[in-house]
C-alpha cells in the first residue's frame, strides 16, 4: 500500500450545504475534492517503484500499470482527513489551542486528525488517539476545577 502527503490546493474544501439538512433540520457540511498534479505524481512514481521491487523479486506482471487517476482511491476511503480545524497558539491562525478547545466555543474539543495542519506518509492514528488522550486529561483537571462547564 502506498502512502503519500495531499498537497492543500483550492479545489479541496468544505462547506455548510445550503439544501441538505440532518434529521434535526441542522444543515450539514459538503466537501469539494480534487487530486492535484502532485499526488498523481507520488502514485505514478509509488506504483512505478513498488513495481521495480516486485519484479526483483522474481514478481510478473500480466497487465501494465494503471494510470494514477485510476489507481488513486477516492478522498476519504482509506486515509485520516487533516485540517479545517488547525490548533496553534492564537485565534488569528488557528481554530483550536494545544488542547483541541476552541477559541470560539469554550466547551466544544476537537479530537481528531482535523486539529493537524498536515498529515505525513505515516498513518496518524496513534498520534490522534495520544493527543485525545492528553486532551482528555487536560479537559477532566479543567472540569474539577469549575473552569469549563
Amino acid at each position: 500500500m502506498l502512502r503519500g502527503e495531499m498537497l492543500p490546493n483550492k479545489n479541496c474544501y468544505m462547506e455548510i450545504d445550503d439544501k441538505v439538512k440532518d434529521k434535526w433540520g441542522i444543515p450539514v457540511v459538503k466537501f469539494h475534492w480534487k487530486w492535484s498534479e502532485h499526488e498523481l505524481k507520488q502514485v505514478e512514481h509509488g506504483l512505478k517503484t513498488a513495481k521495480t521491487i516486485l519484479e526483483k523479486m522474481g514478481a510478473k506482471f500480466e497487465k501494465p500499470l494503471p494510470n494514477a487517476e485510476k489507481a488513486i482511491l477516492k478522498g476519504g476511503q482509506i486515509i485520516h482527513e487533516v485540517g479545517t480545524t488547525r490548533m496553534g497558539a492564537s485565534p488569528k491562525d488557528s481554530v483550536t489551542n494545544q488542547y483541541g478547545q476552541t477559541w470560539d466555543c469554550k466547551n466544544l474539543f476537537i479530537m481528531d486528525a482535523g486539529v493537524f495542519a498536515s498529515n505525513p506518509h505515516k498513518n496518524c492514528t496513534l498520534t490522534i488517539m495520544t493527543l485525545a488522550m492528553r486532551n482528555s486529561s487536560w479537559l477532566a483537571s479543567q472540569l474539577d476545577k469549575g473552569e469549563i462547564y
